[in-house]
């Protein structure tokens, strides 16, 4: 996602919503003065400002062509005819042949090659959706189900489903509230691992670095299954499926949901957690990275919630609680004139 619509995701915003009602026309001023900002900060907030507008129109002229009335087209060229003075019978007969043929000639072709085509060409044109370390966003994909992004994650999805499945791609980890429609499978692709939901709340942790891709579920059921379908899993709600990309096994579990989702409301949650596994969502979520000076340090196990807090703020709270100190780096300058990644150095304290 681009950076400034990071930023108005950040305030809560429903980006893609806002640019529909623009193009809808039904956009408040507010809502059109914030998305002008937006879209005229960057090349590339233009660009994909555009690319959504073409789609507009595209779904737009299908939806309007699928409520095309024949019957009433047929009844108002017909009695705009008859209303006139007669002429010649086969003279009116030729006119009102020409007349009604040719129109429906031209709606039954436009018709029947969108109705053969739409679905192959669109579902092979892909949209991705990227948010970088330390932001996070949302979206509303083609069928209505709504996606939240964490930090460093990446999603595909066509710009119109086809008719048999609703596929998306992800990398990273994100939380779907998914449409609900039995007929219409909604399928989560995530490497060598699917999700397959017909409409219902969970969340995936799925990035690439990691040997283990977590779905847990919240509401309705789900199927977690290996490229093969050699090993298949279903889910309740409650439940914690963990795929272990190598052994390409799954193993499920009860656990505490809060812990899974909470990132999706702000907050960072440590529940007993490795301290590796406290450190990698902390470069997630600040942007950052950690040197673990001391190997002792990544035995200890920590339990902990942020709430909105910063950086040092959260290096001081670790501080206090763990046997560890800090040290932050100065972020220099590059050559192209932006900065460095700042780098926090963790090291055993000293008794």
């Amino acid at each position: 996602m681009i950076e400034i619509f990071k930023q108005m995701d950040r305030e809560e915003l429903d980006i893609d919503q806002l640019m529909w009602n623009d193009f809808s026309g039904e956009i408040t001023s507010e809502g059109k003065l914030l998305l002008n900002r937006g879209v005229n900060q960057s090349v590339e907030n233009k660009r994909y400002y555009s690319e959504q507008r073409k789609l507009w129109r595209l779904v737009d002229r299908y939806q309007k062509m699928q409520k095309i009335d024949e019957h009433k087209a047929y009844q108002k060229i017909s009695n705009q005819l008859f209303a006139r003075k007669k002429v010649g019978y086969f003279i009116q007969l030729q006119r009102i042949a020409a007349i009604l043929l040719l129109p429906v000639l031209i709606v039954s072709a436009i018709y029947y090659y969108s109705e053969r085509n739409h679905s192959r060409q669109f579902s092979s044109v892909y949209n991705t959706v990227e948010t970088s370390l330390g932001m996070r966003s949302s979206l509303t994909l083609p069928d209505g189900t709504k996606v939240w992004l964490n930090a460093g994650s990446k999603l595909s999805y066509p710009i119109l489903f086809s008719d048999k499945v609703r596929e998306v791609k992800l990398s990273g980890e994100a939380y779907f509230d998914v449409k609900k429609d039995k007929k219409w499978p909604f399928v989560v692709s995530c490497g060598n691992m699917n999700i397959i939901v017909t409409g219902t709340i969970f969340n995936c942790n799925a990035y690439a670095e990691n040997n283990q891709i977590q779905t847990v579920l919240i509401e309705g059921h789900v199927t977690v299954m290996n490229q093969s379908a050699a090993e298949t899993e279903v889910l309740a709600p409650g439940e914690l499926a963990v795929f272990g990309r190598n052994s390409q096994k799954i193993t499920k579990s009860k656990v505490d949901l809060e812990k899974y989702i909470a990132w999706k409301s702000g907050k960072l949650m440590f529940r007993e957690d490795n301290m590796n596994v406290v450190i990698e969502k902390l470069e997630r979520w600040y942007n950052v990275e950690f040197e673990i000076k001391d190997k002792e340090i990544s035995d200890y196990i920590y339990t902990a919630t942020f709430v909105d807090e910063s950086l040092d703020q959260v290096l001081k709270m670790l501080s206090i609680s763990a046997p560890i100190s800090y040290r932050v780096s100065v972020r220099s300058k590059q050559e192209d004139q932006t900065f460095e990644k700042q780098t926090v150095k963790l090291y055993k304290k000293k008794t």
